[in-house]
């Protein structure tokens, strides 16, 4: 029995391996699949025939012969179009729902908008209608649907696939999320922290791609990070790696005159570098009349705009940034310290509208690491930005066919599946 599910398992490693390849490179022959993998070239004609009867592989055309001549090869080509996929990326206060075929290209993508405090019941026939109706518009049937990612904010059970802890979505913990999902559509569910979620996007087709160590700071609420080590995202042991905004200030707030204007007895780095207490300390700091921001909003225009106050020099605004840089720089320092990535990826939308804040935080970063004896980790903003979630949900979901089922928790596929139906 343990030969025939090694054998079977084998079969499905090599089947993954040959897609992805086919994913990443193609157009490309069946002899250059031969080549880059050292299999054999009957072993790799077997499982590109699979492929192509399941419809994941289409023959295009001749490609050039070799300088020897003779008959030319014939390429082969991800077939984008045999399977759809729906990337969920859920908020406080809205829900991205994109559906995507399986080059990842989004097709149709919708926001559902609720209020915060919102529960799971009220939303998720919202979440139904709008992905029923979506492939239904696009004619894709269900049988069509390969996968389901979604990106949440918060702590996970990922045996469960359900949210554990989450500031932001309170009354959603505990709750059966990936099985109702499952439940609707039969397909594989994957149920992913937001900032992992981005943290996976970036690394694969963002800043990060080309670098297995690396670590992506998300700064919204709080901040987050996800890591990765040797092109593995790391969860720890009960889930939780990456949480910085749990890492305390302690002595760094002994001297006041770094966060004057920031600090107002917050116990957190998450609590100090969340874009509410910028966004207030700003607004306060230029005099700005707007409404208050005690439920956690804040007008999205209104913070950009402040920020590019700074990149054109208002001294106002560029003090409270060199106060927000202090923080977010001993977060980059400490990931270096410990984690070396070869890459610090900083996403968000203060960072990404504030080149001043960017450059300070590189200054800062360079002047804590002139005495450390190893190299500093190449700090990036991240390609992605207000993409990442969304494109990272889909991502999620796409793994249910592009890798291979070693490692799954029950909330991706609850048994082994190999690809192909035969």
């Amino acid at each position: 029995m343990k030969e025939k599910a090694d054998s079977k398992l084998i079969k499905t490693l090599n089947e993954r391996r040959l897609l992805n390849l086919i994913r990443e490179n193609g157009p490309i022959t069946r002899n250059e699949l031969a080549h880059t993998t050292r299999m054999s070239k009957v072993a790799v004609s077997d499982i590109i025939n699979r492929l192509m009867e399941d419809g994941f592989v289409k023959e295009i055309g001749k490609g050039q012969s070799t300088k020897r001549g003779g008959k030319r090869p014939t390429l082969l080509t991800l077939n984008p179009e045999n399977g759809y996929v729906i990337g969920i990326e859920i908020e406080r206060r809205y829900t991205s729902i994109a559906l995507a075929n399986l080059s990842s290209e989004i097709i149709e993508q919708q926001v559902v908008r609720y209020k915060v405090g919102a529960s799971l019941e009220a939303v998720l026939p919202h979440y139904f209608n709008v992905i029923d109706i979506m492939l239904e518009s696009h004619k894709i049937a269900k049988k069509q649907l390969v996968g389901i990612g979604i990106g949440i904010p918060g702590f996970i059970d990922y045996e469960r696939g359900e949210l554990i802890f989450a500031v932001t979505l309170r009354g959603w913990t505990n709750l059966p999320l990936s099985s109702r999902f499952g439940d609707r559509y039969n397909v594989p569910i994957i149920i992913e922290n937001d900032v992992r979620t981005i943290t996976l996007c970036e690394s694969l087709i963002g800043a990060g791609k080309g670098y297995p160590n690396l670590a992506c700071v998300w700064i919204g609420d709080g901040i987050g990070a996800g890591l990765m080590v040797d092109g593995q995202i790391v969860r720890g042991s009960t889930g939780n790696a990456g949480e910085i905004g749990f890492l305390e200030l302690g002595h760094y707030v002994a001297n006041i005159d770094r966060m004057k204007n920031l600090f107002n007895n917050q116990r957190y780095f998450g609590e100090i570098l969340s874009e509410v207490n910028l966004y207030d300390t700003l607004r306060m700091k230029l005099e700005l009349d707007s409404p208050s921001s005690d439920d956690n909003t804040l007008d999205e225009q209104l913070l950009e705009e402040m920020l590019l106050l700074g990149d054109k020099g208002d001294q106002r605004v560029q003090e409270i940034l060199n106060e927000y840089a202090y923080p977010l720089s001993i977060i980059c320092t400490h990931l270096i310290k410990t984690l070396n990535p070869g890459r610090i990826i900083l996403n968000g939308r203060v960072v990404a509208h504030s080149r001043y804040l960017f450059k300070k935080v590189h200054q800062l970063v360079k002047q804590s690491m002139i005495n450390i004896p190893f190299e500093s980790s190449t700090i990036v903003l991240g390609e992605l930005q207000e993409r990442a979630g969304i494109k990272g949900a889909i991502t999620l979901a796409l793994r249910t066919i592009f890798d291979p089922p070693v490692t799954r928790s029950k909330n991706i596929l609850s048994s082994f599946t190999p690809i192909h139906s035969n």
